[in-house]
C-alpha cells in the first residue's frame, strides 16, 4: 500500500523556491549590472534579502533534497527493492537538467545536488549516530572555522583565485552585448566552474552536505510524520541564531559568525514553517503552496530562464534599468504567475512538465 505524502513538505518546498528566487533576483540573476537605478524600496529590499534570503533557502532546499531521499529509499524498501541504483541514475539525469539550465543561467544547483547527492546513498547504511556526528561536524564549518582562528580568513578566496588564473577562467561576456550563443557557451564552460568553485571557496559545501544528512536524519527518526518532534533541535537552534547575529553585529570583521548563522535560522525556521502549514486554518494558503512544491523543478528552470531572457540584451535588454525594487516586483509576479500555473496544471496531469520528463528517462534509462 502507497504511503500518504507528507503535504507540509510541498509547501515548506515551495517557500524555499521563493526564497531562493527572491535571492537571485536581488542578484539581478547573476547578470552583471554596469549600472543599477536606485529605487525608495531598495534599502528595505536589500535588509531582507540579508536576514531572510541570503544562504539560507538553499539550505531548506538541500535539508529537503536528503529528506526526499530518505522518503524514496524507505518506500522502496518497504516493497522489498533497492532504490540506490534508480536513485543514482536520478542523479544523472539530474545533472543533464543543471547543465541546461546553466545554459541560460549561470548560478545552478542541480548541476552541484547531482555530484554531492551520491553521498547520501554511501551513507544510507551508517549508523544514525553517524550520520548525526557527521551533520554537526559539517553544520559547525569546521575549515571556516580554523581559517577564522588561525587569522586567515581570505584564505579560500585566494585558493579560488589561484584555481582561475591557472586553469585561465574568464569572466563573463557583457550581457548587454553578448549573443544567445556566446553567453551560453561561456555558462556551460567557465560559468559552471565558477559556480562550482563557488560552492567550495565560500565553504557553502559543508552546510549542503549537513542538510543532506539532516534530512536523512529527519527522516529516520519520522519527524514529519509526528513520531519525534522537532523542538529539542528547534528551541536551541533559535537561542544560538539570536547569539550568532548579536555576535556578527559586533564583531563585524569576524567572517564566521556570518558563515554559520544561515544555518542556525534554518534550523528553527524551517520546522516553525512545517508545523504552520500543518494547521487547518493556514490550508487556504498551504493547499496551492502544495501544488506548486511538486512541481519545483520545473518553476526552478523556467523562473530563471524567463528573467534572463527578459534582463540581457539578447531578450528584453532591462540591463541598468531595473531597480532592486523592479527585478524583485517582476521576480514576485512570475512566481504568482506559477503558482496559478502548477495548480491549473495538476488539475490535469500527475506531475510537473519536467517532474513527469525526469521520471520517464529514470525507468526507460533502468529498462
Amino acid at each position: 500500500m502507497a504511503q500518504p505524502r507528507i503535504h507540509s513538505i510541498d509547501s515548506v518546498r515551495a517557500t524555499a523556491l521563493f526564497g531562493i528566487l527572491m535571492a537571485h533576483a536581488r542578484n539581478f540573476f547573476n547578470i552583471h549590472q554596469p549600472e543599477v537605478p536606485t529605487g525608495t524600496l531598495d534599502g528595505i529590499l536589500g535588509w531582507l534579502h540579508v536576514v531572510l534570503f541570503t544562504e539560507k533557502f538553499f539550505l531548506i532546499f538541500s535539508f529537503l533534497f536528503g529528506l526526499s531521499f530518505f522518503l524514496q529509499m524507505d518506500r522502496a524498501m518497504a516493497k522489498g527493492l533497492d532504490f540506490r541504483g534508480r536513485f543514482c541514475w536520478r542523479l544523472v539525469l539530474l545533472a543533464g537538467f543543471g547543465l541546461l539550465h546553466s545554459y541560460f543561467y549561470c548560478g545552478d544547483i542541480l548541476l552541484i545536488f547531482a555530484i554531492t547527492g551520491f553521498i547520501p546513498v554511501l551513507l544510507w547504511r551508517c549508523p544514525t549516530w553517524w550520520l548525526v556526528v557527521l551533520c554537526a561536524v559539517c553544520l559547525v564549518q569546521p575549515l571556516a572555522l580554523y581559517h577564522n582562528l588561525i587569522g586567515t580568513p581570505e584564505a579560500m578566496r585566494q585558493w579560488y583565485d589561484g584555481v582561475r588564473e591557472t586553469y585561465q577562467l574568464t569572466w563573463a561576456p557583457s550581457s548587454q552585448t553578448a549573443s544567445f550563443l556566446d553567453m551560453g557557451w561561456w555558462n556551460i564552460t567557465n560559468g559552471v566552474w565558477h559556480s562550482l568553485l563557488y560552492v567550495v571557496y565560500s565553504y557553502r559545501i559543508w552546510a549542503l552536505v549537513g542538510m543532506f544528512l539532516l534530512g536523512m536524519i529527519a527522516g529516520r527518526l519520522r519527524v514529519f510524520e509526528g513520531k519525534v518532534s522537532s523542538r529539542p533541535l528547534a528551541l536551541p537552534a533559535a537561542v544560538g541564531w539570536g547569539v550568532v547575529v548579536a555576535l556578527k553585529t559586533a564583531y563585524p570583521t569576524v567572517s564566521y559568525w556570518g558563515i554559520i548563522e544561515p544555518t542556525l535560522f534554518v534550523l528553527w525556521f524551517m520546522p516553525l514553517l512545517a508545523l504552520l502549514y500543518e494547521r487547518p486554518c493556514m490550508q487556504w494558503l498551504a493547499a496551492p503552496l502544495g501544488k506548486l512544491g511538486r512541481c519545483t523543478l520545473t518553476c526552478y528552470i523556467t523562473q530563471n530562464m524567463m528573467m534572463v531572457m527578459l534582463i540581457c540584451g539578447y531578450g528584453g535588454n532591462l540591463v541598468g534599468k531595473l531597480t532592486i525594487g523592479g527585478v524583485m516586483g517582476m521576480a514576485f509576479l512570475l512566481y504568482l504567475l506559477q503558482l496559478a500555473a502548477c495548480n491549473l496544471w495538476l488539475r490535469f496531469f500527475r506531475y510537473g512538465p519536467f517532474e513527469g520528463v525526469w521520471r520517464y528517462l529514470t525507468r526507460l534509462g533502468l529498462r
